[in-house]
């Protein structure tokens, strides 16, 4: 849209709404009549006040006087910020525009229905008011307003750190326009506030914008630099998709088994949905229903990987850390060789990642373009039966349970010998798979007592020869 047509738009609400909206009801699209002067209408929307707040005055506490019979006596501009908000007439900041339902001429009582105002503890009001989004939009608008609330709340909080801290700021408090400019920044947060934000989530989180620029505006102006801003996430003005999956950084998915997050990806990384979903609109081109395809995730395993692990991508560390990868475990196949007829050709062992922490990534993934061909354990382990370490450490605590005692000294019957000229027949050896005897005699060797041989006897037993 043009900058003369957002004008002329801009233009209409405006006259639209200083003239209709004081006469408009729910579902109404002409002007109703005045409610008679015992119910007198707000000054901002034209609806008989006891039609929302019934019995608000019934009982005055204190000083037995009867409820006043114009209610705009007190509350003459009970709704001002929700119709400066809605229609975006009034508002001192040109970033707010009207919003869509606005324009669309929905009324205050197509959402506030008889439903959501006589909701009590059991029915909350905002389940009521969704159900009123849902009869209209179809059940594929359910639970958009509560994330939305969240969206709203969560940017909300954002934007108001980002200028108390601006406000808190003493560099800023001799600088010319610097006070005016965080002064406006404030009445931007306090219009949505007031005004309830869902009444206009794009205009909005276009509020939210201006405030933190005005804040940039105020530091540069006073010769500073400015403070990173908050990452609000997709903005609905420029992201179309964004103006229904409001929020959606929050969300995180597991497609082809991964843990995705949308944070990383509009936010970090600033990635475009179509880049993922489908471009398809919401309805379809012929028939103006709703479009299958919207929406679908349109990305390959393969496609993720051509992505996050191409050639030119930032280093693994830059989105596989030391503290998210160090409680994951992957499966690695490792091939048997055991003799007997029927016996395993190979099993699956946990990878750990934290255990290889000092351990360079292009070591196991030579090929970033693909990441998921490994190098072989074997290529780092190759002597790995010398080390100190626990053989259940690897194998599995069903190692011990799938070996006899008599099992100790005819290895090279199942095993290749290979494997075996690997093995000792000391402490060490036996402590391997006997973690739990570490504190038994520990300056002692097992065997001459456990199996009545030496060290050097129980390695040739081993392997199936005489010392």
């Amino acid at each position: 849209m043009t900058a003369v047509r957002r004008r002329i738009v801009r233009g209409l609400a405006a006259a639209w709404a200083a003239t209709a909206f004081v006469a408009w009801t729910a579902g109404g699209q002409q002007p109703v009549p005045r409610p008679p002067a015992a119910a007198p209408p707000s000054s901002t929307t034209g609806l008989d006040c006891t039609s929302c707040h019934r019995g608000v005055h019934a009982t005055m506490t204190d000083t037995g006087q009867a409820a006043s019979g114009r209610c705009v006596t007190c509350h003459a501009s009970a709704h001002d910020a929700v119709r400066t908000l809605y229609t975006g007439h009034g508002a001192a900041d040109q970033a707010l525009r009207p919003d869509r339902m606005f324009l669309a001429r929905v009324g205050c009582r197509a959402c506030h229905t008889d439903a959501a105002l006589a909701t009590t503890a059991t029915a909350p009001r905002m389940t009521a008011i969704e159900q009123a989004c849902t009869s209209c939009h179809g059940p594929n608008y359910r639970n958009m307003l509560a994330r939305w609330t969240e969206a709203l709340d969560r940017r909300s909080r954002a934007t108001a750190a980002y200028v108390a801290a601006a406000r808190g700021d003493r560099r800023l408090a001799d600088a010319v326009g610097a006070r005016a400019r965080l002064q406006s920044a404030d009445a931007d947060l306090t219009l949505v506030r007031t005004g309830a934000g869902l009444h206009n989530v794009p205009g909005a989180d276009a509020l939210f914008r201006s405030a933190i620029g005005k804040v940039g505006a105020a530091y540069r102006g006073a010769g500073v630099p400015v403070p990173p801003p908050p990452a609000l996430g997709p903005d609905p003005a420029t992201v179309s998709c964004a103006s229904c999956h409001y929020g959606i950084e929050a969300d995180s998915a597991t497609p082809f088994g991964q843990t995705f997050r949308h944070a990383d990806h509009v936010l970090s990384a600033d990635v475009a949905c179509t880049n993922c979903h489908s471009a398809a609109g919401y309805f379809a081109a012929v028939g103006g229903k709703r479009d299958p395809a919207h929406g679908k995730t349109t990305v390959t395993a393969a496609g993720c990987s051509a992505c996050h692990h191409a050639a030119s991508a930032a280093a693994c560390t830059t989105c596989h850390t030391p503290q998210t990868m160090a409680g994951r475990a992957d499966s690695v196949t490792l091939p048997l060789h055991l003799r007997p007829a029927g016996a395993p050709a190979s099993r699956v062992v946990a990878f750990r990642h934290g255990a290889h922490a000092a351990v360079a990534c292009t070591s196991c993934h030579a090929s970033r373009a693909a990441v998921s061909t490994v190098a072989a354990c074997t290529a780092c382990h190759e002597s790995h039966h010398r080390d100190a370490a626990d053989c259940v450490t690897c194998h599995g605590a069903g190692l011990l349970a799938s070996h006899k005692a008599a099992d100790h000294l005819v290895c090279a019957e199942c095993h290749a010998r290979e494997t075996l000229a690997l093995l000792t027949g000391d402490r060490t050896f036996c402590l391997s798979c006997h973690t739990d005897r570490r504190l038994h005699q520990p300056a002692r060797e097992c065997a001459p007592c456990h199996l009545q041989m030496s060290p050097a006897e129980v390695q040739a037993a081993i392997l199936g020869r005489k010392p």
